[in-house]
């Protein structure tokens, strides 16, 4: 009998690995993949004695997620950026000898129903921590209507298909940062997300930010403030914006206000999402007041975008204008052009820049 017993046992064994391997080659097969090839060009005209620039270039990249396997998932994927010319040398790249290709992603991912573990290269868009990181991420959502995240990141890349490849490098040396970011969606239409960062020996931030929207408007009031290690003075911002739509017309209206003596400190070094503009130079120097209007259209599959705005800043301003076109030309193919308009408070710092993207997604 026990000798029976050993070999249903080790039949048993034997069909659960076979079962697994199956499972996960199984998984494996059902993965997906997705990618862009994009090409892109942009020329600026410098006033003053300020050459003009340009450059084109192009882009691939290219991303692969396998299926679920008890929860877990893999992921990995890379972006390769050449310029094809310059304007000027160092146009594309600062005269920096520029990364070719980048392995932006490569993590190990795990999901229930109460929480999503995610290990490895990843992409982070949070309020001050964006682009791309070397980062444990923890996603908790046991709690009814509220998403908990708990991250520590130690190197930051930027993988654009429209600018120069930004590797991986660590920053705060060995020490990282770490990140808590709450999100409370309990009330129709509106989210609280109080957050708090703390990058050691550099400084900590700490902020709280509410949306809301209905049918007819939505309204965005957001304080936070950094408490800097050292002698460096603590930074601050403050930001509001109204929005709303008018006959298919989206009207956006948004104040952004920095500290008198130090800006928002360090609060943008790892990645921010409140400048609305392309460029946006003097919006979180110090003693910035910025207030802009935001409008958006569109009329036969054709989006329009335009955004006006100043920022005022120790004596001085600033204007900036961004107007954007985008059309889908296929469910794949897509081309956006960008025009921006900076007037500086210097008129040998003007200038102006016209910028193309044509993208074909799978």
């Amino acid at each position: 009998m026990k000798k029976i017993s050993l070999i249903a046992a080790s039949l048993l064994l034997a069909s659960n690995l076979v079962a697994a391997e199956n499972s996960f080659d199984s998984a494996i097969k059902a993965g997906s993949v997705s990618g862009d090839i994009t090409l892109h060009g942009e020329t600026q005209s410098n006033s003053g004695s300020n050459a003009d620039a340009g450059f084109t270039m192009g882009s691939i990249g290219l991303g692969y997620e396998t299926g679920d396997f008890h929860g877990f998932k893999a992921s990995v994927g890379f972006r390769a950026n050449h310029d094809f010319s310059e304007e000027e040398e160092g146009d594309y790249d600062g005269g920096n000898d520029d990364t070719k290709a980048l392995l932006h992603t490569a993590n190990i991912s795990y999901t229930n129903d109460y929480i999503g573990l995610t290990v490895g290269r990843q992409e982070i868009d949070l309020e001050w921590m964006g682009d791309f990181h070397e980062a444990i991420v923890l996603g908790v959502t046991a709690i009814p209507d509220t998403t908990v995240v708990l991250g520590y990141s130690n190197r930051l890349a930027v993988a654009d298909a429209d600018a120069v490849l930004e590797k991986f490098e660590k920053f705060n040396e060995d020490d990282g940062a770490y990140v808590l970011d709450v999100k409370y969606e309990g009330i129709k239409g509106l989210v609280v997300n109080p957050y708090y960062y703390d990058a050691d020996n550099v400084a900590s931030w700490y902020g709280l930010k509410a949306d809301f929207d209905n049918d007819v408007f939505g309204i965005t009031a957001h304080a936070a403030k950094s408490s800097e290690d050292g002698n460096a003075d603590d930074g601050q911002i403050l930001h509001f914006e109204g929005r709303t739509n008018l006959s298919g017309l989206d009207l956006g209206l948004g104040y952004i206000s920095t500290d008198n003596e130090a800006g928002i400190g360090s609060m943008d070094t790892l990645g921010d999402n409140i400048n609305p503009f392309e460029d946006g130079n003097q919006v979180y120097e110090t003693d910035a007041d910025t207030a802009y209007i935001n409008l958006a259209y569109e009329v036969n599959g054709i989006e329009l975008g335009a955004l006006y705005g100043q920022t005022d800043y120790e004596d001085a301003k600033e204007k900036e204008l961004n107007i954007t076109v985008d059309y889908g030309i296929t469910d794949n193919l897509s081309i956006g052009a960008l025009y921006v308009d900076v007037a500086a408070e210097d008129s040998d710092d003007d200038y102006n820049r016209f910028a193309v993207t044509l993208e074909y997604s799978f």
